[in-house]
């Protein structure tokens, strides 16, 4: 836009009153744009109509990725806040996880293990006890008959020790009660079982309506349909690899037996 009205930075910065360095970090997205902002970009470039379209989409993008730290600013409860109220309107879940046991079916000791971890990371000092007390009230959720999850997990996930062995023990042991749900689905990828299709990350896909994906910095929530429609096949081509029932509840103990074994 700068460009194209024929403009420098420097001349840009003189209309509109800021320093050079502070266009350089905006056409350089080091620094994120405020709506007031764009809209005087606009003007100087003489692109008045352009800025809404641009405010809006920025509006999206900013929906769509959503930092951690904004999340937690009053501590490591605020993200659980926010499933809390995602979970009541979901009916249909599919979940992949390749690194960590899904939130909804840890255990009390594992989520605190998995939580003091990312606190630690962030630098997070409050809000742990409250956040792990959210997550466990979000399980109440497993029992409800309007409810159905789909949970694939790869079977190394199974052997990661966030835990003790004695709470490792009682987390695997979780995993094999909630599979006997009538409403929940889970499969296990197995070490031995060539690779149908490897996301390289976990998702949540919630009805078909959104997908959730955590990275260490932002949880990203894509809704357009292409995106949603892509998770989807990626999550059934890795249904394809997976083993249910009894073959993944036998998966289960081989782990469990593994911790017997310390």
């Amino acid at each position: 836009m700068r460009t194209s009205a024929g403009l420098t930075g420097s001349q840009l910065a003189e209309s509109v009153g800021w320093s050079q360095p502070k266009v350089s970090r905006l056409e350089t997205g080091r620094q994120i744009p405020t709506s007031s902002e764009v809209r005087a970009w606009a003007d100087a470039c003489g692109r008045e109509r352009a800025a809404e379209e641009i405010v809006d989409r920025l509006r999206v993008l900013e929906s769509m990725y959503v930092e951690w730290r904004l999340q937690e600013r009053s501590g490591m409860q605020g993200p659980q806040n926010e499933v809390l109220g995602r979970d009541s309107e979901t009916r249909n879940r599919r979940v992949y996880e390749c690194t960590v046991i899904p939130g909804i079916l840890q255990t009390e000791p594992y989520i605190r293990a998995v939580l003091d971890r990312y606190a630690s990371f962030r630098g997070v000092s409050i809000g742990v006890d409250e956040a792990v007390r959210k997550r466990l009230q979000r399980q109440e959720i497993l029992y409800s008959r309007r409810k159905r999850f789909r949970f694939l997990i790869t079977e190394g996930v199974l052997h990661t020790r966030y835990t003790d062995r004695d709470a490792m023990v009682e987390q695997l042991d979780r995993l094999t009660a909630v599979s006997a749900l009538s409403n929940v689905s889970l499969g296990i990828i197995p070490f031995d079982q060539r690779v149908v299709f490897d996301p390289g990350h976990g998702f949540w896909i919630h009805d078909d309506r959104l997908v959730t994906v955590e990275t260490l910095s932002a949880e990203l929530r894509l809704t357009h349909s292409s995106e949603v429609e892509q998770y989807t096949r990626a999550f059934d081509l890795c249904a394809q690899a997976a083993r249910y029932g009894q073959e993944a509840r036998a998966l289960i103990l081989r782990a469990i037996d593994s911790l017997s074994g310390e």
